[in-house]
């Protein structure tokens, strides 16, 4: 598929992932029209060219926004991720997460194609590569997102992608997750950093190749289930070591009880050969890489 002069719809746009696919989007020369409430997002993250609608996915008037537009791809982020936040406040996550996607899907029927973003929490708490076809959600995020596929498959008989999407880092993370919180802490002087359980793995991915990923599936009209992460798994102790090392400094951490989660799994690693066989791609930035540049931004 060629995305040039294509009408795409981003929810969520204005958020981390979004702001960074919008900018891709515009490089293809796609007309793209984001649909955010801004409760985590920023209008100020998204690029010019791209045209804005404050709303909440779960009104109803959304669907004369979509019907007014009338896309033919439609990109849908939007969702309450931050899983400390879902665990406290499992009504809303069920409601922005299940309900506003039921509605956006109603609303969308028209549109040629459906991404959904959906998350690495669906899988079950096992060491390992996950593949597509496993499942197995421990937290209130995890439940949210599998419905959420569900739903995709119910209204979205073809032309439906779901992207399991690993942790992300990069700039502009509206989001205090670990990563952005370590180099948070660091840019403010601390030498002790502050953390929680150093001990869990995870396959971190820089938000550039997530966007990379989405755009090929789009292009290679790829429908079905895809894992978007890097194959590899780093701790967060991992992570504050290469962060020391790039800043050629020693931390020290303190493991602070209040920040230990707990509902905890150790290990989150992707099988990424269904994507990569399917559409070529492949992550192209390493965790020290995109860490030092990171760090360089937040200065």
């Amino acid at each position: 598929m060629n995305l040039t002069g294509k009408k795409v719809i981003v929810t969520g746009g204005a958020g981390f992932i979004g702001s960074h696919l919008c900018r891709c989007l515009l490089e293809q020369e796609a007309n793209v029209l984001v649909i955010d409430n801004l409760f985590m997002g920023k209008r100020e993250l998204l690029p010019d060219g791209v045209m804005f609608e404050r709303m909440d996915i779960c009104l109803k008037e959304v669907a004369k926004v979509i019907r007014d537009f009338k896309p033919e791809i439609v990109i849908h982020l939007a969702a309450i991720h931050y899983i400390p936040y879902c665990n406290s406040n499992p009504e809303k996550t069920f409601e922005v997460n299940v309900m506003g996607t039921r509605n956006l899907l109603e609303a969308c029927s028209n549109a040629e194609w459906f991404l959904f973003a959906s998350s690495a929490a669906v899988y079950p708490p096992v060491s390992g590569p996950l593949t597509e076809d496993m499942y197995g959600p421990i937290d209130i995020y995890g439940k949210t997102k599998l419905i959420g596929e569900d739903l995709v498959r119910l209204y979205r008989k073809n032309n439906a992608i779901i992207a399991r999407i690993f942790n992300v880092y990069g700039p502009n993370d509206t989001n205090p997750h670990v990563i952005p919180e370590i180099i948070s802490q660091v840019k403010r002087g601390r030498r002790k950093i502050e953390i929680g359980n150093l001990s869990p793995k995870r396959d971190y991915i820089h938000v550039n190749d997530v966007c990379e990923a989405i755009l090929a599936l789009l292009k290679h009209e790829k429908s079905g289930v895809y894992n978007i992460g890097t194959g590899k798994e780093h701790s967060v102790k991992d992570i504050v070591d290469l962060v020391s090392e790039i800043l050629q400094k020693k931390l020290q951490v303190v493991q602070v009880k209040e920040r230990i989660r707990k509902v905890e799994r150790m290990h989150l690693l992707a099988d990424i050969n269904r994507i990569q066989n399917e559409t070529g791609w492949k992550p192209k930035i390493e965790l020290k890489e995109g860490l030092k540049v990171l760090i360089e931004y937040a200065k």
